[in-house]
């Protein structure tokens, strides 16, 4: 307990005086997962069940309730892995794309630390937790082809040339945060939590694009903050079932000027500046239950809130949609009956893109699986995979869909 103890208060002076603290949570692009909830791995397996059965010191991402639930002190680590395809019908109907994708790339990566105390004269136990969660950010890569007719000076006419272009984006850097929360325990039957989340850093933005004869290139770099709690309760009400409940509030996320500049063969083009905006994240609520259907078996379900429609910017944004609300729905299931504990899900998201004749939010289905190692131990594992899609369609009936895959592991040490 002695040494975690010191770890915990070492790492918190140093992340404090850190100025390399950020997150890019890709507010606006689906395949960032809207401000994700939650990185445990038991909960990605089991459908992305985020507020209900995260396991250990990760539940301060998700439900800081859940952090209570620890009888000692732990340290968990933990990253992912990203790899899309993706068919652009859109693209290929006017000669364009060909192939497009997301290629393996480390994507996020976060430590949490949970720490409890036995506060004197009382029944109540405090635990202490401390996450800090990066992202990597996103890569894509895509080749164009496209038909232009030119001037052959051996046929002495007209004939049509295929010119492909290679195109990659990679949004990277800066970006953190930092997550500072307690959790209480009433008499192992109540648990309540709360965390506050700083974000910090700057997101920068490259994007290059080469062909026979042009090779251009586009660079961005934005300074961007954000301040919000994440509250959480977590109850067991009888010895099967367990429900949880999480409450975030709305909050305003800035981003500061960007710079911007534009290289052509090289060679700076351009270079502009881009005006402050500020953007209000709507609240999000979710709400869970966990049964013990026998003594191997435990079931899952859980539903997340998405107020798209009370999205706010400080500006007017050119074609900005209006998109209505949704829901996040999940279920996943954990056989205890094997040698280590086996995981599948089933979830479906919403996320803030529509159609172009529909307000209604787009949605990302997928399925889960994951395995992972007795969490009774002093070190223990888990792994997950999550294969979810999407697809958005044009006023000509074609489609724009991405195929995702995540790979995910992490590692606890417990006192």
């Amino acid at each position: 307990m002695k040494i975690l103890q010191s770890v915990f208060s070492c790492i918190i002076f140093l992340v404090f005086i850190s100025n390399a603290m950020a997150q890019d949570f890709s507010i606006l692009e689906p395949s960032g997962e809207l401000i994700e909830t939650g990185f445990d791995d038991r909960s990605i397996a089991m459908g992305k069940t985020s507020i209900t059965t995260p396991s250990g010191s990760s539940a301060i991402f998700s439900n800081p309730a859940i952090l209570a639930t620890s009888s000692g002190a732990q340290m968990q680590i933990g990253g992912k892995l990203l790899y899309g395809t993706i068919k652009d019908e859109i693209a290929t109907a006017g000669g364009r794309a060909s192939d497009a994708k997301y290629p393996v790339f480390p994507n996020r990566s976060y430590i949490a630390l949970a720490v409890p105390y036995r506060l004197s004269n009382t029944d109540l136990k405090l635990v202490v937790g401390l996450g800090y969660q990066r992202n990597e950010g996103v890569k894509f890569e895509s080749t164009s082809v496209r038909s232009e007719e030119r001037w052959s000076e051996s046929r002495e006419r007209l004939v049509n040339v295929r010119i492909t272009s290679d195109y990659t984006r990679r949004t990277r850097g800066g970006l953190s945060t930092l997550t500072p929360g307690f959790a209480l325990n009433f008499q192992n039957e109540l648990f309540l939590g709360a965390t506050l989340n700083r974000t910090l850093g700057a997101i920068i933005t490259t994007s290059e694009r080469k062909s026979p004869d042009q090779h251009s290139k586009f660079e961005s770099e934005r300074e961007q903050s954000a301040l919000f709690l994440r509250i959480g309760a977590f109850a067991k009400v009888t010895r099967q079932l367990a429900v949880s409940l999480m409450y975030r509030p709305e909050f305003d996320w800035e981003l500061g000027e960007a710079i911007i500049k534009t290289y052509r063969d090289g060679d700076l083009d351009t270079e502009r500046d881009q005006d402050h905006i500020e953007l209000t994240i709507p609240a999000m609520w979710g709400i869970g239950a966990e049964y013990k259907v026998s003594p191997d078996l435990i079931l899952a379900l859980e539903v997340q809130s998405r107020l798209f429609s009370e999205l706010q910017w400080s500006q007017d944004i050119r074609n900005q949609p209006i998109i209505d609300d949704g829901y996040n729905f999940a279920a996943g299931l954990e056989y205890l009956g094997s040698a280590y504990p086996v995981r599948i899900g089933a979830f479906r998201d919403v996320i803030p893109f529509v159609d172009e004749n529909d307000a209604d939010p787009i949605e990302l289905r997928g399925l889960t699986v994951g395995i992972g190692s007795g969490e009774d131990e002093v070190f223990s594992w888990n792994a997950s995979a999550l294969f979810g899609r999407w697809e958005q369609v044009n006023d000509d009936g074609r489609k724009y869909s991405e195929d995702l895959v995540r790979f995910s592991i992490s590692a606890t040490f417990r006192e």
